[in-house]
């Protein structure tokens, strides 16, 4: 008796922790159409993998799953993914990064023997309507990718270019971001809306 209760008792914690894992979230998807669909996103809360491979928006009783080649992107507590095409295959990336120069961030499964690990690759995209091809951000890289894609800003580029190390990501992630609010105030200065 005592082995059935405490077989209960495990079923039951199971059951409770794998129902806390899932949640619906306020968001919307933006359809290929350019409409936009608005209702409650499934999201795990202890993993965000899933997020990168499809979105189940739920309106009212009725749930969708779309996957990226589906929608254009979608948007969940002020978080956006956008679909990109990634080695062949549409995917949805995490904007970490907005402005002129858009970073973005891919998850992925990496099998190591038994043990199966979520891994992070970072890319860049620049936001000039030329063209929207993704570039992966590396840290040996980073001094000529800035000097071609932030040449307008030569101060910024000498700055970077003084750089003695392989960047981590969050440098890199700065410098965009101080490249971006740069570009930003020069547009509107140019627009006569300051």
């Amino acid at each position: 008796m005592k082995k059935q209760l405490l077989f209960l008792f495990i079923a039951l914690g199971i059951s409770i922790v794998s129902t806390a894992e899932m949640a619906y979230k306020s968001g919307y998807v933006i359809l290929n159409s350019g409409d936009t669909v608005r209702g409650d996103i499934k999201v795990n809360t202890k993993k965000e993998l899933p997020l990168f491979a499809r979105v189940i928006l739920k309106q009212g009783e009725t749930s969708r799953t779309y996957k990226p080649e589906q929608v254009k992107g979608y948007s969940l507590d002020g978080v956006q993914f956008l679909t990109r095409k990634l080695g062949g295959e549409m995917v949805f990336l995490k904007v970490v990064t907005s402005g002129r120069i858009v970073i973005f961030e891919h998850q992925f499964e990496v099998y190591h023997g038994d043990q199966t690990l979520v891994e992070k690759e970072y890319y860049v995209e620049k936001n000039d309507g030329t063209s929207n091809e993704l570039v992966k951000l590396r840290g040996n890289k980073f001094k000529k990718l800035s000097a071609e894609w932030m040449s307008d800003h030569s101060e910024l580029v000498a700055k970077i270019d003084q750089e003695n190390k392989k960047m981590e990501f969050a440098e890199m992630q700065a410098y965009i971001e101080e490249y971006n609010s740069w570009h930003s105030n020069q547009s509107q200065e140019a627009r006569g809306t300051r």
